[in-house]
């Protein structure tokens, strides 16, 4: 049990017991209200077969994803995005399609590499980072593939130096073009990589030269990018099961992981000690300015800290006037209209000065018309440029509804 309350993959039980019906599950994802009786269908199979695997490995209830953090798919591109006011950036919910795969795959490198195995917040973060869950994808002008981006020079390297390791993970066709042999494999992928990316650094590091000529802003956006990223996840699974987390195997999975794609890239790799310093800054920033002490030995989340303020989508909610602001943050999969009780209060919210930034219109012809009240709009359907992601200054007094039981408000 020790060994487990260490082990780096940091993952969230079940809120619900593994009894508990595939309708039930359902009705906590993430996109549940879009979901027509077809895909529910196809959920009821997804769950079936997901706890089926439960029992055939003997998968343990912290390596269960919670379903709060899921999106339904069925084999399309679509996902949704999770935003966190601490981090300014949003997650991947899991693709429901590959939610199993990601189970199975962690909770078998765990049983093979022990304490040493990839933390799952790391592989989520690294393949949403680089392919949107989206298993199909092509990057680089098509040299890169698959859910981790698996660049063509790096494949080729991987073939003549251990062929019979990774012929059973992706092959070539006869143009000599490379793919992977399942999605199994594509989640797979990173869970054997890493553990033996050390050796492979050995043979494949940058010489000292390239290094000296500094390291371009592309390599350390990308580094910080992952960085944060699989620090939200961690934190995202933290509400669920919050247990220590080795932090010195998590940091070295990481940098392991960044540099391996950096060098995909073409560039440079970061060397550990400026790694170390962007890993300390961002957790200075996620606690305010402060890093947190206990994080050198275990990593729990703080609730209440760390989350903003979430209202149940059937009460109202009036802004207050106190001397904080309010931002609502919005979250993908919905829009401007779906926060908002009185259309009236969306556009004097859109109009107040602070969000100089946004305005609603509509089209005549090719034309767009911004508007600054109703009037003359007539039968004209009314749109936004607000996107998710997009942060929104609420003045007092304001009265807003949640689409759903996520409602995002920043308070400063």
């Amino acid at each position: 049990m020790r060994v487990l309350l260490l082990f780096g993959i940091l993952l969230a039980s079940l809120t619900a017991p593994a009894q508990s019906s595939a309708d039930a599950e359902m009705k906590r994802l993430v996109n549940y209200w879009r979901m027509t009786e077809k895909n529910k269908a196809t959920f009821r199979k997804q769950y079936e077969t997901r706890t089926a695997r439960w029992t055939q490995d003997s998968i343990p209830a912290n390596f269960h994803i919670p379903a709060e953090l899921i999106s339904f798919r069925n084999g399309t591109t679509r996902y949704y995005a999770l935003y966190n006011a601490k981090y300014k950036m949003g997650v991947g919910y899991v693709p429901s399609d590959l939610v199993s795969l990601y189970e199975q795959e962690a909770w078998r490198a765990y049983k093979k590499y022990g304490i040493n195995a990839p933390a799952l917040s790391i592989v989520l973060a690294q393949q949403f980072t680089e392919s949107a869950f989206n298993p199909y994808i092509k990057g680089d002008k098509g040299q890169s593939i698959g859910l981790p981006q698996l660049y063509y020079k790096t494949a080729r390297m991987l073939y003549r130096t251990d062929r019979d390791t990774w012929k059973p993970f992706f092959a070539f066709n006869r143009n000599g073009e490379h793919y992977f042999l399942s999605n199994r494999m594509q989640v797979r992928f990173p869970f054997e990589f890493l553990p033996n990316v050390k050796g492979y650094d050995a043979d494949h590091k940058l010489d000292g030269l390239k290094n000296y000529n500094g390291f371009g802003e592309e390599a350390f956006a990308y580094a910080e990018k992952v960085m944060v990223r699989s620090l939200m996840y961690e934190e995202l699974f933290a509400k669920y099961n919050a247990i220590e987390l080795d932090s010195t195997n998590y940091r070295e999975n990481l940098f392991a992981l960044i540099n391996l794609n950096l060098v995909c890239r073409n560039l440079p790799e970061l060397p550990e000690a400026t790694m170390d310093q962007m890993f300390r800054n961002i957790i200075s920033g996620i606690d305010n300015g402060r890093i947190r002490k206990s994080f050198i030995e275990r990593y729990y989340v703080n609730v209440m800290e760390s989350d903003p303020l979430s209202i149940d989508s059937k009460v109202e909610f009036t802004v207050p006037a106190t001397e904080q602001d309010f931002y609502l943050l919005i979250e993908d999969g919905h829009t401007l209209y779906s926060y908002f009780a009185d259309n009236q209060q969306m556009l004097d919210v859109i109009n107040n000065p602070q969000n100089s930034r946004y305005y609603l219109y509509y089209k005549q012809g090719r034309k767009i018309v911004k508007i600054s009240s109703y009037k003359g709009v007539g039968n004209h359907t009314i749109f936004s440029n607000v996107k998710p992601g997009d942060k929104i200054f609420i003045p007092p007094g304001t009265v807003l509804k949640s689409p759903d039981n996520n409602l995002m408000l920043i308070i400063r």
